[in-house]
């Protein structure tokens, strides 16, 4: 990541990140990756959308992160903007696994790309990057309305222009953005395969079995981690009276049909994994706790007050990544 792209989302994130999940109505030690166990799921044979053979309309990625390009849709009379990556090695006559990538609070299209430094090493395994953005960084919390018809309509317009696997589609986001896309694809089954969503992981009360990864902080400030949260922390408004994350986790366990009690292993110095077993065909729920982890994104290099919030043991995006790869669509 150049210098520039570091001090541009710095600067942006001291105040977005605080402001994570307030929501409108409708580099230290080596990472340590440990990689998500794949579920027996046999993904139907990619047979690409509407925009097969059609060459892309956007330049392919380069190296300067982060390589995505800026464009505009328009859903509902209203021109919206998002962020478009295609990956180098694309070819339209081959089906490509397609990401959503949702940012929090405050924030935009351009932090969520640099921050994660999703598009760049998604494309490394061939996939297309859609970066959305909120109406002045705010996501409506249902997943339908005006942002739901907005992101479907996107996602509709981005499998008629390219050719996309239909079976590897994904939705990811941070905080606000996490909540956004665990709507999203419980409001519309069938378009997304699985979900990751860091710091914020409720779940949304009715949703078709979904592989879901999750990271969360136990020292996070802006969404409260519940039980096993560091002492002394108060949280304060709307997300006062938000779920802890191990009782969300063990809610999207209960609803892939998995047993009740996690596999739970330790990562490192400061990460607690719980891996739930006994899901359903193809579904896999898993947590990452992160000990005095604030509300920033695992293995960020970007440096957010305080600057030891953010681990560097595991990488929210590497981890993702290979959750998508082992969790396609359920044939």
């Amino acid at each position: 990541m150049t210098t520039r792209w570091r001090a541009l989302l710095a600067s942006a994130l001291l105040v977005a990140l605080a402001a994570c999940s307030g929501g409108s109505g409708d580099a230290g030690a080596p990472t340590a990756t440990a990689a998500p166990e794949a579920t027996a799921t046999t993904a139907p044979a990619p047979e690409g959308t509407a925009g097969c053979g059609r060459e892309p309309d956007v330049a392919r990625l380069g190296d300067e992160a982060p390589g995505d390009v800026a464009a505009t849709f328009t859903s509902g009379g209203v021109e919206r903007v998002y962020r478009l990556s295609v990956p180098p090695d694309y070819e339209p006559d081959e089906p490509a696994p397609l990401l959503f990538n949702l940012h929090g609070s405050g924030s935009n299209a351009i932090q969520a790309s640099v921050y994660g430094d999703v598009p760049r090493r998604a494309a490394e395994g061939g996939m297309i990057v859609v970066t959305p953005e909120a109406v002045a960084g705010q996501w409506q919390l249902g997943g339908t309305g005006t942002d739901g018809d907005f992101l479907i309509g996107l996602l509709d317009d981005v499998e008629a222009r390219y050719c996309i696997d239909q079976a590897r589609t994904h939705i990811m986001g941070m905080s606000l953005g996490a909540w956004k896309a665990a709507a999203t694809a419980c409001s519309f089954p069938g378009r997304f395969a699985s979900a990751a969503l860091v710091t914020v992981e409720v779940f949304p009360g009715e949703c078709e079995p979904l592989p879901v990864i999750a990271f969360h902080g136990t020292g996070d400030h802006v969404v409260p981690y519940g039980e096993g949260a560091d002492p002394g922390i108060t949280i304060t408004g709307f997300n006062a009276n938000l779920p802890g994350a191990v009782s969300n986790i063990e809610r999207w366990a209960a609803n892939g049909g998995c047993d009740p009690e996690p596999e739970i292993s330790e990562i490192g110095d400061d990460v607690v994994r719980r891996r739930f077993g006994g899901c359903d065909p193809g579904i896999g729920v898993e947590l990452y706790t992160v000990k005095g982890g604030d509300h920033t994104w695992p293995g960020a290099d970007v440096e957010i007050a305080p600057p030891d919030g953010t681990t560097q043991t595991i990488d929210a995006t590497d981890l993702a990544l290979a959750w998508f790869a082992d969790h396609p669509a359920r044939g």
